[in-house]
C-alpha cells in the first residue's frame, strides 16, 4: 500500500498494519509521519520500542535478534530502522578495522545483506512486532528494489515529497488553519514568502504565532513582530539585497550570518527558493519586456517587487540557471565531510555574483 503524508492519519483511523516504511525528501513531513505511526502504536499496546540507526559497519544480526526476541516490558514492542542512505550490506568488526585483509573480505561476505534481510522480514512479520523503516531520499530506482516492494506489500509505505512551489501557500494556509491561527490573505503571503519552501521553519513560526494570537485574527503586522529573526541579517534580506545589486550589503550580511554560527544551509535553502522564483519572472520579463507586467504575471507581493524591478534589466535567465546550478554544488559541499567552509566561500560568490559584482577568482581557484 502507498500512501502520502496527508493520507496517513485516515488509514491509521481505520487500522494498524505491521510493516511501515517512510520515506521521502522533505523532513518535517516524515517526522511527522513517524510520530504518528509511533503514537498508533502506541495505542495499540506496542509499549516498547527499539531504535537502530544503520550506519557504515552495520551489523544487521541486532535486527534478527531484536524481532525474533520477546519483549522485557510490554507484550508487543516497536523496532524501528533509521537508514539515511539505504540498507547496504553490513560489515563484521573486523571488516571494520582491517578493510584490506582477506580476513576482513571474509567478514564482509558472510555478513548479512540489509535488503535482502528486510525483505525476509517483510515476507513473513514477527508476531507481536511492529516495524518501522525509514530512509531518506529514494529515486525511481530504488522504489522499484526488492526491499521496497516487500515492505510495501507487508504493510504501507509513506512517501514525503516536497511541496512545490505552486502548493506552497495554500499548504502555509492550511497549516495556519489546522493550527486554529485566523489568518488573513496577506498574513499567509507574508509568511509563505518569509519562510521560502522552508516546512519546518514555517511550523516553527506558526507555533510562534499561536502562542501569541491563539484564536484570533492574525496580520501581516501580527506576522512580522512575532516571526522576526533575531539576527538583523537574516537569508531573507541577503536574497533582497541581491534583488536590489547591494553587494556590499551582501557580503557583510553573509559574513554576519556566518559569525554567528548558523548552517550555511539555513541561508542557502531560502536563497535558492528565491532564485526559482527570480527565473520564473525573469522568464515572463524575457517574453514581454514590460517589468511591472512580469511582475504581476508572477503574482509577487506588492512590497516584493521593487526589489525584482531593480533586477530585472540587469539579469537574463541563464545567469539565473547558473546561480542555481551554483547552489547545487554548495549543497553538495555543505553536506561533505568539512566542507562547510568553502560552502561559506562558494556562497559569497554566488551572492555577489548576483548583487551584479564581478568576482574574479584567484589563480588555480
Amino acid at each position: 500500500m502507498k500512501l502520502t503524508p496527508e493520507k496517513l492519519a485516515p488509514h491509521l483511523a481505520k487500522s494498524l498494519a505491521q510493516v511501515y516504511l517512510v520515506a521521502g525528501e522533505e523532513p518535517l513531513l516524515m517526522e511527522e509521519s513517524l510520530d504518528a505511526i509511533r503514537a498508533a502504536g502506541r495505542k495499540q499496546g506496542y509499549g516498547e520500542r527499539e531504535v537502530f540507526d544503520v550506519e557504515r559497519g552495520f551489523d544487521w544480526s541486532r535486527v534478527i535478534e531484536a524481532c525474533g526476541s520477546m519483549s522485557l516490558f510490554a507484550s508487543r514492542k516497536m523496532v524501528e530502522i533509521r537508514m539515511p542512505k539505504g540498507p547496504n550490506p553490513g560489515r563484521g568488526k573486523a571488516a571494520d578495522e582491517d578493510s584490506g585483509s582477506a580476513k576482513s573480505a571474509k567478514s564482509g561476505k558472510s555478513a548479512v545483506d540489509g535488503a535482502k534481510l528486510l525483505t525476509e522480514i517483510a515476507q513473513n512479520p514477527p508476531a507481536d512486532v511492529l516495524l518501522i523503516v525509514s530512509a531518506g531520499k529514494l529515486d525511481y530506482r530504488q522504489q522499484k528494489a526488492a526491499w521496497v516492494l516487500a515492505l510495501e506489500s507487508a504493510g504501507a509505505s509513506v512517501y514525503a515529497r516536497p511541496i512545490a512551489p505552486e502548493r506552497w501557500n495554500d499548504w502555509v494556509a492550511q497549516r495556519m488553519r489546522s493550527a486554529g491561527l485566523k489568518p488573513s490573505a496577506d498574513a499567509v503571503q507574508e509568511l509563505a514568502d518569509r519562510a521560502q519552501g522552508n516546512a519546518l521553519a514555517a511550523k516553527q513560526d506558526i507555533d510562534k504565532l499561536l502562542l501569541l494570537y491563539p484564536q484570533a485574527e492574525v496580520g501581516v503586522d501580527e506576522i512580522r513582530d512575532a516571526v522576526a529573526d533575531s539576527s538583523r541579517y537574516d537569508a531573507f534580506g541577503v536574497g533582497e539585497r541581491m534583488l536590489m545589486g547591494d553587494a556590499q550589503g551582501v557580503a557583510h550580511a553573509i559574513n554576519r550570518l556566518r559569525e554567528e554560527g548558523l548552517d550555511v544551509l539555513a541561508v542557502l535553502g531560502p536563497l535558492v527558493w528565491m532564485l526559482r522564483q527570480w527565473a520564473q519572472v525573469q522568464g515572463h520579463f524575457a517574453r514581454s519586456g514590460n517589468a511591472s507586467r512580469a511582475c504581476s504575471e508572477a503574482r509577487l507581493q506588492t512590497a516584493r517587487i521593487p526589489a525584482f524591478l531593480a533586477a530585472l534589466p540587469r539579469t537574463r535567465q541563464t545567469q539565473i540557471y547558473g546561480w542555481l546550478r551554483q547552489a547545487a554544488l554548495i549543497d553538495q559541499l555543505a553536506k561533505s565531510t568539512g566542507g562547510k567552509e568553502q560552502a561559506w566561500e562558494e556562497l559569497l560568490t554566488l551572492s555577489l555574483s548576483a548583487a551584479g559584482r564581478r568576482v574574479v577568482r584567484p589563480m588555480g581557484a
